[in-house]
């Protein structure tokens, strides 16, 4: 039975040593993709993805340690947290540094990314496509934004529907795609 993150959270938490704990790796191996994609996504010629990438695990090990396992999901506290996080870091490295809701990427000029930072975004976003092509239409469309960073409010707003009919659409999309992996 796979164990979610919230008690995964709660069993790193307990640990004496809880960057050392299997459970550590376990969430690790998690949000490594989630990580790795929003940094390619993210970079620029100011910033590169490995820098991304730390922000991102930083910005995931601030989320185990603050999130409140009595409310909400973990995954889209962290989620939230990594896209801010990396958001922060462009924007430091643009000397644009905003706050996180009046952040645009659009301020972010796309200057030259190398060839290989092309095919590893292709491939991640091939990888990323097959995945999501199991989803209904709805599930997808939510999923989609979520990966983007989106909270569940803006995705209700974005797709017309309830915030909790994006958390329901969220929940079965995450359900479908565990077992996929």
């Amino acid at each position: 039975m796979r164990v979610s993150d919230e008690e995964l959270v709660i069993k790193i938490r307990n640990q004496p040593d809880p960057m050392q704990s299997s459970e550590m790796a376990l969430l690790i191996s998690r949000y490594s993709p989630v990580i790795r994609i929003k940094a390619v996504k993210l970079c620029t010629s100011d910033i590169e993805p490995e820098d991304l990438c730390q922000e991102g695990y930083l910005a995931l090990f601030d989320a185990l340690r603050t999130f409140d396992v009595n409310k909400g999901v973990f995954s889209a506290f962290a989620g939230i947290c990594i896209t801010n996080r990396m958001k922060n870091a462009v924007a430091k490295a643009h000397g644009k540094l905003k706050k996180d809701d009046d952040f645009d990427l659009g301020q972010v000029p796309d200057e030259g990314s190398s060839a290989d930072d092309y095919i590893i975004t292709k491939e991640d976003n091939e990888v990323v496509e097959q995945l999501l092509s199991f989803l209904s239409q709805k599930e997808y469309s939510v999923m989609k934004l979520f990966l983007d960073g989106y909270s569940y409010k803006q995705i209700a707003e974005k797709l017309n529907i309830t915030p909790k009919s994006a958390d329901n659409a969220l929940s079965r999309a995450r359900k479908k795609l565990k077992q996929l992996l």
